[in-house]
C-alpha cells in the first residue's frame, strides 16, 4: 500500500459567512466520511489547520529566520489535509473524489504520493 496525502485547497474565508446549520451540516459530512474511511483501514491521519499563526521560515544571509510573511495575495490556502493508504493511484483518487472537501465546487484536492524513507535508504544516500 503506497500512502498519500489529500492537501485541502479552499478560498481564504471559506465557510466564513455560511449559517451555523450549514457549517455543521459540513463538519458533519467530514467526520462521517474520516470515520468510513478509518474503518476501511484507508484513513492514515489528517487535521483541519488553523488560519491564524502562520510562520515563515527562510534562510536569510545563511541563517534560517522565521517571519509572518510577507504574503503575496492568496487566492487559496491550504486549510487542511489527509493521509491515506491505497494500491495505486487510481484508488487514492477515486477516495480524494469521495471526499466532502469538494462540497461547494470551488474548493479543491492536490493528491500526492508520500515519498517514505526508511533509515536504510537514508544511511545508504549518505
Amino acid at each position: 500500500m503506497t500512502q498519500y496525502m489529500l492537501l485541502l485547497h479552499q478560498g481564504p474565508g471559506n465557510m466564513a459567512d455560511l449559517p451555523r446549520e450549514k457549517m455543521m451540516e459540513v463538519v458533519k459530512r467530514y467526520y462521517t466520511w474520516s470515520t468510513t474511511m478509518r474503518e476501511k483501514g484507508k484513513l492514515v491521519g489528517g487535521e483541519k489547520l488553523a488560519a491564524g499563526g502562520v510562520r515563515h521560515i527562510k534562510v536569510k544571509d545563511g541563517k534560517p529566520v522565521a517571519s509572518d510573511g510577507p504574503y503575496a495575495e492568496a487566492k487559496d490556502v491550504v486549510g487542511g489535509y489527509f493521509t491515506i493508504e491505497a494500491r495505486d493511484v487510481a484508488e487514492a483518487e477515486a477516495i480524494a473524489k469521495d471526499c466532502p472537501h469538494l462540497w461547494n465546487g470551488a474548493n479543491w484536492i492536490e493528491l500526492r504520493p508520500v515519498d517514505t524513507m526508511t533509515a536504510d535508504q537514508v544511511k545508504a544516500s549518505a
